[in-house]
């Protein structure tokens, strides 16, 4: 009888010490999901980066061809071509940006199946709060990146009529209007990335304080 209660005992003891292991598995596999998006996050400032600085660049060409005017169209005219080349580096970067940010996204559902394997009611609610500031911050994304892939389209637009010596003030006022509202709405929906990036970075900070 004594053996039989030290079998159980011990066989009790290794469950437990299974399901400590299982629970430390858990928080090792979701903090490294964690530190990957945040690898991935580093991948995709670079690509913005870079993103700006072809904008600065189109920009200042675009100035260019607006001192100019039509009474140099042959100077317009190379200079339209240039910034063609420009519009295409920035979709380069801009799949990029887009293919950093999902691969950061793809963690989330690794974090998911991983919560099932925690015990802990805290730590779950801390790390679904990260999981929903994460996704609406990732939808929000997808939404600039569409209105930013669209404007691109619209630029390119822009600068195939201004190679149009025939083409009309008025047709150009209408493609650089399309453009500005286009802006717009990436200023708008930029404003609420940035406001669910804080909140994301906030609730990080909280699960490596909380796992420290």
């Amino acid at each position: 009888m004594q053996k039989m209660m030290q079998r159980w005992m011990g066989f009790i003891a290794a469950l437990l010490l299974l399901a400590g292991c299982s629970h430390l598995i858990g928080k090792q596999e979701v903090l490294s999901a964690v530190q990957k998006m945040a690898a991935y996050e580093k991948d995709a400032i670079e690509e913005q980066k870079k993103l700006t600085e072809l904008e600065q660049k189109q920009n200042a060409l675009y100035a260019r061809m607006m001192s100019y005017g039509f009474k140099h169209f042959t100077k317009v005219e190379q200079l339209a071509k240039e910034a063609l080349t420009i519009i295409e580096e920035r979709r380069k970067y801009l799949a990029g940006e887009y293919k950093a940010m999902h691969s950061g996204k793809r963690q989330l559902n690794l974090i998911k199946r991983e919560m099932s394997g925690l015990h802990d009611e805290h730590a779950k609610q801390q790390i679904n709060q990260f999981i929903e500031v994460a996704e609406q911050r990732y939808e929000t994304y997808d939404k600039l990146y569409v209105q930013y892939k669209e404007m691109l389209t619209l630029e390119k637009e822009l600068y195939i009529l201004l190679q149009n010596k025939d083409v009309t003030a008025e047709r150009l006022q209408q493609q650089i209007d399309r453009i500005n509202e286009r802006y717009r709405n990436i200023m708008d929906i930029n404003g609420q990335f940035n406001a669910y990036t804080k909140k994301y970075n906030r609730e990080k900070k909280q699960l490596y304080h909380m796992w420290k």
